[in-house]
């Protein structure tokens, strides 16, 4: 049981995420979002947020949550 999520746990927490988001790509790209229905809403989605996971895989060892999440952010 997670009893602190430190910079390294939110990594493992929000790589999670996006294996799950990555599973549902298809469904979520033939979504018709407001204001382009252009059918790449899960691509968009996942390409965002590995951006953000691969900055944060980068990041030093002593990274904590409050700097995770703000750098994802």
């Amino acid at each position: 049981m997670i009893k602190v999520i430190d910079g390294s746990s939110y990594l493992n927490i929000l790589s999670s995420g996006i294996k799950n988001l990555d599973k549902h790509r298809t469904v979520l790209n033939e979504l018709n979002v407001f204001p382009v229905p252009d059918g790449d809403t899960g691509t968009n989605m996942s390409m965002t947020i590995n951006a953000a996971a691969g900055d944060l895989r980068k990041a030093t060892d002593d990274l904590t949550l409050e700097k995770a999440a703000a750098m994802t952010a």
